[in-house]
């Protein structure tokens, strides 16, 4: 009976040990099988679809998609992804921002961003669409820098970013972007307003455009 009794509890404690291997096994996969993007690879990502969208989306800006190759990017940078303070302003009329064919856009200048690159201060005018009520409001920032008219667009960039935020604010240039008027003259855009003038070059997110239509 000892004996038949220490078989027994020999199968269990094997049958214990195969299901905490199995276990293992399947926790083992399931963790190799959740990749978590490194935000190089998320910004990868956006480009690719950005250069699919422009390549096949009848909301192109791209007249000649058969010959579009896709955009110039920089190389992503951490350099770029800037942490910066931000202070809301006091004023929250209505204000006009003229578009290249002489007419306007109607913004709020929501709030002031602080920050610094190569250790020199910079600051920049959040805008915030009127109609947008949430809570976490989508900003718009048209900017220049240093790079306008060598390595990027003479008439400057633009950068959308959300409010996550009371103090502080991400903004990763890594993804500023071509207003659509250089694609395309048929668009127009809002000019950069000159206190948004950085001066310092942001060599990150969309580079000058070689073939526009």
């Amino acid at each position: 009976m000892k004996e038949k009794y220490n078989s027994i509890k020999r199968k269990q404690a094997l049958r214990i040990v195969f299901i905490l291997g199995a276990l293992g096994i399947v926790v083992s996969l399931l963790l190799s099988s959740i990749k978590v993007d490194k935000p190089k690879d998320i910004v990868e990502k956006y480009r690719e679809q950005k250069n699919d969208h422009f390549r096949k989306s009848i909301k192109s800006p791209i007249k000649d998609k058969e010959t579009f190759t896709g955009l110039s990017y920089f190389d992503y940078s951490e350099k770029y992804k800037i942490k910066a303070f931000i202070t809301f302003t006091q004023d929250t009329q209505v204000v006009s921002m003229l578009r290249t064919d002489g007419k306007r856009s109607f913004y709020i200048a929501f709030a002031k961003a602080s920050f610094k690159i190569d250790n020199k201060l910079q600051t920049l005018t959040l805008y915030k669409y009127p109609d947008d009520i949430q809570n976490k409001p989508l900003l718009f920032v048209p900017f220049y820098d240093a790079s306008n008219g060598s390595t990027t667009y003479t008439g400057g960039r633009y950068l959308d970013v959300e409010l996550s935020s009371n103090k502080t604010i991400i903004l990763d240039f890594n993804y500023a972007y071509n207003p659509f008027c250089v694609y395309n003259y048929q668009y127009t855009c809002p000019i950069v307003p000159k206190e948004n003038k950085l001066d310092v070059a942001i060599n990150a997110g969309e580079k000058s455009y070689s073939n526009p239509q």
